[in-house]
């Protein structure tokens, strides 16, 4: 069940406003960061509204690892990221969600902009480039093919 077949809880964006779907998944659906300070960053968002991770089903924890690996495994085959980051950030969006930041050591070129990761080896920064709607479209139907 995606999202959009979900009892949506009012006022929640990851319920109400999810952008850029890769994949809706039985309980987890990716999607692509409107950040794009790093390429590829991406979220795994819980298909049913939830405020706090100590709160996912057991059914949801066992599902996330093989999600994660199925992310992570198509996003190398786009940039090759040196290393990824996991974070549950909660701060904006009360809906548990987790982060799958991609870091790279050297830069990296994507539709004609170069991309670097100026914290690599260190916590990632609060640098914005948000992507536009069609670099996004590229970007997840790219992923949908690796997937």
């Amino acid at each position: 069940m995606g999202l959009s077949q979900n009892v949506h809880r009012t006022g929640c964006n990851l319920c109400n406003h999810l952008r850029h779907a890769v994949e809706h998944g039985e309980l987890w659906t990716l999607a692509l960061n409107l950040n794009q300070n790093l390429p590829e960053r991406s979220v795994l968002v819980l298909n049913r509204h939830c405020e706090r991770v100590p709160e996912i089903t057991a059914e949801e924890w066992t599902s996330l690892g093989p999600q994660i690996a199925r992310a992570t495994a198509a996003l190398d085959g786009l940039f090759a990221p040196d290393l990824y980051n996991f974070a549950f950030l909660m701060n904006f969006d009360a809906h548990v969600h987790l982060y799958l930041v991609p870091r790279y050591a050297s830069p990296r070129e994507w539709r004609g902009e170069t991309y670097e990761d100026p914290h690599y080896g260190e916590l990632f920064g609060g640098e914005q480039r948000r992507a536009s709607k069609e670099a996004l479209d590229e970007l997840a139907e790219a992923l949908r093919v690796r997937l």
